[in-house]
């Protein structure tokens, strides 16, 4: 099995964000396209308040091979997933918001990556 994926992160309110890592599936291999199914987001309040269900396109945030930008600064491997949070969804700030992704594999057993994101206050926000 395969340790839990926490991403962690911060932002300001009413900005938005890039989620961004590389993800093995339960099996340990890096997972592609062609391997995952769906993906869903479900993003809470530090209460536990839904605030967001954003759509979630495998195609626009799963790439086949491992990606380095300017963005990427965490290895020189690089990622293969990356998620564009609007604006819009972080809107009140001095809060973490909690970023829960379900992958569902083309074949295996479903898997979560969780995100927590803390946004910053803005004065003229």
């Amino acid at each position: 099995m395969a340790a839990p994926l926490l991403i962690t992160g911060s932002a300001y309110e009413d900005s938005g964000v890039t989620i961004m890592a590389r993800i093995t599936g339960l099996d340990g291999a890096v997972i592609t396209q062609g391997s995952i199914s769906t993906i869903t987001c479900a993003v809470f309040d530090p209460t536990g308040a839904s605030v967001a269900t954003p759509t979630v396109v495998v195609a626009d945030s799963v790439f086949d091979a491992l990606q380095t930008d300017a963005r990427w600064t965490v290895d020189s491997t690089g990622y293969n997933f990356r998620y564009d949070v609007a604006a819009s969804v972080m809107a009140t700030g001095d809060k973490t918001y909690r970023f829960e992704f379900k992958f569902t594999p083309s074949s295996g057993e479903v898997f979560f990556v969780v995100a927590q994101i803390h946004a910053y206050d803005v004065l003229t926000s």
